[in-house]
């Protein structure tokens, strides 16, 4: 590839390389060098210093879709969309205002805004990463042949500043004021002098590395979790450089913030572009903090928000189609979708701040929306415990695994109405089956909502109006023995003497009624006993009978005590039962 020659003279003119001439930054030794030694922070403080007071410009908001004739891309801000068709072989990179892709041989960068050509070279491999800074873009190539890396600065009429061919997995670079900022073996950062070809400043950071991201005019170095470049950053090899990174959570999927940088991406996506976490580092007083005290999460049709301090999830909202792609901006999250529409969710409540579409299916999405702005959310804003139950039943097969999720939340909240949802749920027929063992043992754990249970015990077999499910008599039995609510007894007593009532609803109902019930149950309960002494077969059965029998013996331990006695030797008792009855009649026995 042919480079443009770069005089000292020129350099002495530029402000920004004033340093290269004697300004400060001096050359570390030969680039990528593995024998270096940690400086304690000295030469990449020395490079803050002399970029102190400049920004790094701020990027376009757009979004920028893969088709199958090449790329389509559409102001965030309005503005007309516009197609570029071109052969690609990865994923397409928005970065400043440029979007820089590969393809067919060639490496390109489209103006952001207007999709118009701004330069096209040869390449030698697929695009990796890239970064822009208004005025230059560097870009790391995987090579076609061989390990390493091939990286070009390349400025805005198209001519390579500098070509690098290194042996280490370079990761996504960025660039500022004429130097590349080179993320390589997930752990250094290289700051490399354009136009000395000089390495001038390296810093090892102590968390895994692989990206260099431009935000809000700030730049950043990480991969899990980031780490601002500021008047702190000469500590980050002692761990006190401004860090911040996502709560600690197991989510479905095992989402991640970044993806590594080391490594190509195919222009076709997959469902790491569907499960994923995203979030905007901000700053607070001075401290590195998520934006809005939020990051997100896409699962297929969900978008969910959570509480940066607490990890607690604050919303959780559903879209018709995948989500392919996100994008956090001040105040909010913007999130693609596979048929080609971008909505915006405001970062509080989650609720809608509008949308806009490229009016066709995309193969997959990138979104930048560095400094995007969108009116405040209209609303009026469902309680949390509603918009759980309405993402839960949600009728896509491949939402199984985070509805999962979202019933235990539910179960989770002390809203007395998660526990009218979890009834809704477990009787209503359209629930997933997979999903029916959660929402029953998240019902069996609940302590509030006393009134919807008992209201949900009720509840009959309907032939006229054809409802054949059931309360979940078993779950609800659990949770008001648990609240000692004795009130719930006679109802629970209706559904025990209930043929429709499953026999491990049975079981778990006598159990119940061990604590609850009263003398008013006593003859229903001697029913029961009586009803299914000799014919009891089932092991769920078998329980519940030995569990109203010890309810009898508390309520009336004389007479249960002689009918144990004579059942004990009668024939007629169930085999299964016998063993039972007769500890009974021995525990029973008074003493001489």
């Amino acid at each position: 590839m042919k480079s443009r020659r770069i005089t000292l003279a020129a350099v002495c003119v530029a402000a920004l390389s004033a340093a290269s001439c004697g300004g400060g930054l001096t050359r570390l030794g030969k680039v990528f060098d593995t024998s270096w030694q940690d400086d304690q922070g000295r030469s990449i403080s020395t490079v803050y210093k002399h970029l102190a007071g400049q920004e790094v410009p701020k990027g376009t908001n757009v979004a920028v879709g893969v088709v199958p004739e090449g790329l389509v891309g559409l102001p965030l801000d309005g503005g007309g969309s516009w197609k570029y068709a071109h052969k690609l072989d990865a994923r397409p990179y928005v970065v400043g205002n440029v979007v820089v892709g590969t393809g067919g041989g060639s490496v390109f960068a489209l103006d952001a805004t207007t999709g118009r050509e701004v330069w096209k070279r040869a390449a030698g491999g697929q695009l990796r990463g890239a970064g822009d800074d208004g005025r230059t873009t560097v870009v790391s190539l995987a090579p076609t042949s061989g390990r390493g890396a091939i990286l070009l600065a390349i400025d805005r009429d198209g001519e390579v500043v500098r070509q690098l061919d290194v042996d280490v997995a370079a990761g996504q670079p960025g660039v500022w004021a004429n130097l590349a900022f080179i993320p390589w073996q997930n752990q250094y950062v290289t700051v490399y002098d354009l136009t000395s070809g000089d390495e001038v400043a390296r810093v090892t950071l102590r968390h895994q590395t692989s990206r260099v991201l431009t935000v809000g005019g700030r730049m950043y170095f990480g991969e899990l979790g980031l780490t601002r470049f500021d008047d702190r950053i000469g500590m980050a090899s002692r761990n006190q450089a401004s860090f911040v990174d996502l709560p600690s959570r197991e989510l479905p999927g095992s989402p991640r913030w970044l993806r590594p940088g080391g490594f190509e991406r195919p222009a076709t996506g997959d469902a790491t572009d569907r499960i994923r976490l995203v979030a905007r580092p901000a700053d607070n007083a001075g401290k590195l903090v998520l934006d809005s005290d939020r990051y997100y999460a896409t699962y297929y049709h969900a978008v969910l928000g959570f509480k940066a301090a607490s990890a607690e999830l604050a919303w959780v909202r559903t879209i018709e189609q995948d989500a392919i792609a996100a994008g956090p901006f001040p105040g909010g999250l913007a999130v693609c979708d596979e048929k080609g529409t971008v909505q915006f969710f405001d970062a509080s409540s989650g609720g809608s701040t509008g949308s806009v579409r490229f009016g066709q299916p995309l193969v997959s999405c990138a979104i930048q929306a560095d400094t995007l702005t969108r009116p405040a959310s209209k609303d009026a804003g469902q309680s949390l415990v509603q918009q759980i139950a309405d993402a839960i039943r949600s009728p896509e097969t491949e939402m199984v695994t985070i509805q999962r999720f979202l019933v235990r939340e539910l179960a989770s909240h002390q809203d007395p109405l998660a526990t009218s949802k979890l009834i809704e749920l477990a009787i209503d027929p359209r629930t997933s089956p997979v999903l029916i063992p959660e929402v029953r043992e998240g019902l069996s754990s609940r302590h509030e909502g006393v009134d919807h249970m008992l209201k949900a015990l009720e509840m009959r077999y309907d032939f006229l109006h054809d409802r054949s499910v059931l309360p979940p008599v078993g779950p609800l039995s659990f949770a008001l023995a648990s609240t000692g609510s004795k009130q719930a007894a006679p109802l629970l007593v209706e559904h025990l003497l209930d043929p429709q009532t499953s026999t491990d609803d049975v079981k778990h109902i006598a159990i119940a009624l061990q604590k609850l019930a009263g003398p008013e149950q006593l003859e229903s309960l001697r029913g029961f006993v009586v009803a299914n002494r000799c014919t009891v077969v089932d092991d769920d059965l078998a329980q519940a009978v030995a569990a109203t029998l010890r309810t009898l013996l508390r309520l009336d331990h004389v007479g249960t005590r002689q009918m144990i006695s004579a059942w004990a030797s009668d024939p007629m008792t169930s085999v299964v039962l016998r063993d039972v009855i007769k500890a009974l009649a021995g525990a029973t026995t008074p003493r001489p």
